[in-house]
């Protein structure tokens, strides 16, 4: 059988994760290339020093060849710049040959299209609008939940100025959690295989071998992400600073919580990610804070070693990392249901700490998927999704 192999703009890949690593470079060359005048001398000796002392990295020939390309400016057009004349000569050195790459990287531009521009602001507003809301309700007493509080966002894009007032006339979420009747939970999705009972499926068998700490892969359909997702239960935040292949990365890896079960599904299977300005990892999970993007992109596919799962999103939610010794809700701490009433009390405070104003509906039968990031609107700030199975 002959070996895939993945393709951009002219390079091509052996490896998934080699392509995952050249879409990335692609992603902060066209995040560059929209900021910056890289043919300005001063712009283009600045940005061949972030990239010389390791501040901007790259990790696919794609963006070495970009690298080259800052160089060759920097050596060709700083030449008046005195006082560095010894960073150009060096960026000279380096220097190869790629005037031609121009045109390349205005092609590569094309292959991923993302919406850089205005993320960041969009984030900060949204932020402050949810911190003024929280506050709003802690002065009123309208706290809901044993002292977390419940978000309400509204999905209009404001300039910064006009969200400083914005918390005026705003309403709490309304919608009640699904009451949970039964007893005892019992799901169509459980299962009681020993733990090496399970085929692997064929089309994972290679990524498994490269990593044994690979458990699955999550991907949501319409979203750049499409990832590999280990777990490591003796060292759980292994690949918190960490990529694939265990080399140093700020990004890390998508990891599951060290007690969930991926032969034997828990009721909630919590996936962790960084939040990443470059929209990588989880840095698109905030999309979800506004509605129309939450109800366009509902499918989560989350294939394991063993099944494919597709779940639903069915809430998005706000909170934060607790401290052992307080009182505070803490959502990811929720991995297993024996009872109604364990569930029932996660169901009443994600409830409470959602975005939107509507019940979650999730009930005694389902298998829950949840998605954990940091978020900026407060300091430990935390972001999750629910989704319930459905496949």
């Amino acid at each position: 059988m002959e070996k895939k192999r993945f393709n951009i703009g002219g390079f091509e890949f052996e490896t998934y994760y080699e392509y995952r690593a050249a879409q990335e470079d692609v992603k902060k060359i066209e995040c560059i290339n929209g900021e910056l005048d890289i043919q300005d001398p001063e712009v283009a000796l600045r940005l061949y020093n972030d990239i010389r002392d390791g501040i901007i990295t790259f990790k696919s020939p794609i963006g070495k060849q970009y690298a080259a390309h800052v160089a060759d400016i920097v050596a060709n057009k700083s030449a008046g710049m005195l006082g560095d004349r010894e960073i150009i000569e060096e960026a000279a050195g380096k220097a190869k040959s790629s005037r031609r790459l121009g045109l390349l990287f205005v092609s590569l531009a094309a292959v991923l299209v993302v919406a850089f521009a205005g993320v960041e602001l969009k984030e900060i507003v949204k932020a402050r609008r949810i911190q003024a809301d929280i506050e709003s309700r802690l002065e009123n007493g309208t706290d809901t939940n044993n002292s977390q509080k419940s978000v309400n966002i509204s999905n209009e894009i404001d300039d910064i100025e006009s969200v400083e007032d914005s918390n005026g006339g705003k309403k709490s979420n309304v919608a009640s959690a699904n009451v949970i009747g039964n007893d005892l939970i019992l799901s169509p999705w459980d299962s009681d295989y020993a733990a090496d009972e399970r085929e692997v499926l064929p089309e994972l068998k290679d990524l498994l071998a490269q990593n044994k700490d690979f458990v699955g892969v999550l991907t949501i359909a319409d979203t750049d992400i499409n990832y590999p997702v280990v777990q490591t239960p003796n060292d759980p935040e292994y690949y918190l600073r960490r990529d694939f292949y265990g080399q140093d990365s700020t990004a890390g890896t998508l990891f599951v919580d060290y007690r969930c079960d991926i032969v034997n599904p828990t009721t909630n299977t919590i996936i962790y990610g960084h939040n990443m300005r470059s929209g990588t990892m989880f840095g698109g999970l905030k999309r979800y804070l506004d509605h129309d993007y939450y109800l366009s992109h509902k499918t989560i596919t989350f294939k394991t070693l063993y099944e494919e799962q597709e779940y639903e999103v069915v809430g998005v939610g706000l909170s934060e990392v607790g401290y052992d010794d307080d009182d505070n809700y803490k959502y990811y701490n929720f991995i297993d249901a024996v009872t109604g009433a364990e569930l029932q009390e996660f169901l009443d405070n994600i409830q409470a700490l959602s975005v939107f104003d509507e019940t979650i509906n999730i009930s005694s039968t389902d298998k829950i998927l949840t998605l954990s990031t940091c978020n900026t609107y407060k300091e430990d700030g935390r972001m999750f999704i629910v989704a319930k199975r459905v496949k």
